[in-house]
């Protein structure tokens, strides 16, 4: 029997690294991938105890979004990339603006949940992985709430509970030449 809140986040993040892992395969295998996935790992910001991963593929016309956290009380959520690859901020404003390559609009994946864990899968057309306009090195930020500003300020707290950096997982990375 779990005791404490602590104790509750510390199982739902273990189960959501491995949820993780097998939504990002099942997710994976429905869209055709030209490349090496890339990954951002969702930190908590804002004070909120939320964790989990987005995966992103490529995809002939866009690149595939699948995004699974805990710790979140049930709500509205939403999903956005955002242009900096900065979540060092405790509030979430190193992640800068909601972003999108030029000519194409933001995408704002929503989302409701019931319980303390939460996943979705989306497309995002006219995204790319790589180059001044990919989304490699740029962060993916989970708002709270349907509604409201996606935009923060330095030290001003705001709806962002999570926030990962876009790259390349460290499993794809090539091993250290010696």
């Amino acid at each position: 029997m779990i005791r404490s809140p602590r104790a509750l986040v510390a199982v739902v993040s273990g189960i959501v690294a491995l949820a993780g892992c097998e939504s990002a395969s099942r997710f994976g295998s429905s869209i055709v991938g030209t490349g090496p996935d890339l990954e951002a790992r969702l930190v908590a910001t804002g004070g909120a105890a939320v964790t989990g991963v987005a995966m992103l593929r490529a995809y002939d016309g866009g690149v595939g979004l699948s995004v699974s956290f805990a710790g979140a009380p049930p709500g509205e959520y939403r999903v956005v990339v955002h242009a900096n690859g900065n979540c060092s901020s405790p509030n979430g404003f190193g992640a800068g603006p909601p972003w999108a390559p030029p000519g194409v609009p933001v995408v704002t994946a929503r989302l409701s949940k019931s319980d303390y864990s939460a996943e979705l899968a989306i497309r995002l057309p006219g995204y790319r992985f790589d180059g001044p306009d990919g989304v490699a090195g740029r962060s993916i930020v989970v708002h709270a709430g349907a509604q409201g500003s996606l935009l923060a300020e330095p030290g001003v707290t705001n709806n962002r509970v999570a926030c990962g950096v876009i790259r390349t997982p460290q499993h794809l990375l090539p091993a250290p030449q010696n």
